[in-house]
């Protein structure tokens, strides 16, 4: 009987394993989405900061805070700084006042191995905040379209019901 009982037991194992394999396998194109998916995320934000420091390579000579004299890469980590920012606490609906701790911290943080990049005070405050702004109407725009495209579809979808 012993015998038995363990042929069984190897008979379940045997059944268990075949259905964990089959889970195993039918998550994996989820696994796959996911990697694929984070990629894309990071490819697009990659080239999101790179079109953003293009912008303010051109536009930083341009702001009102800016200094004579200064160089881009003495503003480039406040930009950098505030667009993050945005994207960070931002999207929990808060305003740069009410992130500026934060952001001051992430900032100092960052900004102590750039020998180059401005004191917080000094002008590295008002760069993130423009950052900060030009990110959410990004954002926004972004948003807007997204809607407009789901509008249309949408409508779309509903004069095929008429139609059919």
């Amino acid at each position: 009987m012993a015998g038995q009982n363990t042929t069984g037991g190897m008979g379940q194992d045997k059944n268990q394993n075949q259905s964990s394999q089959n889970q195993s396998s039918q998550n994996k194109p989820a696994q796959n989405q996911a990697s694929q998916n984070q990629a894309s995320n990071q490819n697009q934000s990659s080239q999101n900061q790179s079109s953003q420091s293009q912008y303010w390579k051109g536009q930083f000579q341009n702001e009102p805070y800016y200094q004579q004299g200064r160089q881009y890469e003495e503003y480039e980590q406040a930009y950098n700084t505030g667009e993050q920012g945005r994207s960070q606490y931002g999207t929990s609906g808060q305003t740069f006042e009410q992130s500026e701790k934060n952001l001051r911290a992430d900032y100092e943080k960052t900004a102590s191995s750039n020998s180059k990049a401005l004191k917080w005070e000094d002008g590295g405050k008002q760069a993130a905040q423009a950052a900060w702004e030009r990110a959410g109407s990004a954002q926004s725009s972004q948003s807007s379209d997204r809607d407009m495209q789901q509008g249309k579809q949408g409508s779309d979808a509903s004069s095929n019901k008429r139609t059919s």
